[in-house]
């Protein structure tokens, strides 16, 4: 079974949480683009720039706000993932998909998992996306790696895991797609140290 086989059938083994339509909250989705390089699994991320005017300067990942246009979370995300990091939409394979998550900040992102090609060159959009950042699968799923952190977020006290990657910081909504992906990959929960 090729990896890409393997993935697929681990994301379909739990159904997904899906959430209808809720009041003021906007709906969105973001590529968790996936590749295979030197015989490891790896994550794709994105620092967004500072100058945005939602999540500035956060590890995340592609996507954005759906449009009129998008057919559905998968046109959304291929879509974002283009426009912000330059993969193509007709170069990523979708494997499948994680639960929904509502976001303090007013939005409800619906995951898409993808295969991305490997080697790729990354075109940022200009005051968008400030870097690309890979991270291994066998560092996101060791769970020394992360821990449980209470923040802030427009006055209502938020519990996130949270990786720290080379001096940088994922959090929020990015963190809690990523521990759900380690445990659909792995089977195992991701419990952060307390």
């Amino acid at each position: 079974m090729s990896w890409l086989e393997e993935v697929e059938k681990l994301l379909q083994s739990r159904p997904l949480l899906r959430i209808g339509e809720a009041d003021g909250l906007t709906r969105a989705s973001v590529l968790v683009p996936l590749y295979v390089a030197h015989g490891e699994l790896w994550v794709l991320l994105t620092r967004r720039s500072d100058s945005l005017p939602h999540h500035a300067g956060q590890i995340a990942f592609p996507g954005g706000a759906a449009e009129d246009s998008d057919a559905d979370e998968v046109a959304t995300a291929l879509r974002e993932a283009e426009e912000e990091i330059g993969i193509p939409t007709d170069k990523v394979l979708v494997l499948g998909y994680l639960d929904d998550l509502a976001t303090p900040t007013g939005f409800l992102i619906s995951p898409v998992v993808g295969a991305i090609p490997y080697p790729f060159e990354a075109r940022l959009a200009d005051g968008e996306v400030e870097a690309v950042l890979p991270v291994p699968f066998s560092f996101l799923s060791n769970p020394e790696m992360v821990e449980q952190q209470v923040f802030t977020v427009k006055g209502r006290e938020v519990v996130s895991p949270v990786y720290h990657y080379r001096g940088q910081r994922v959090w929020g909504i990015t963190a809690k797609i990523i521990t759900e992906l380690v445990e659909r990959l792995t089977g195992t929960p991701i419990v952060p140290p307390s």
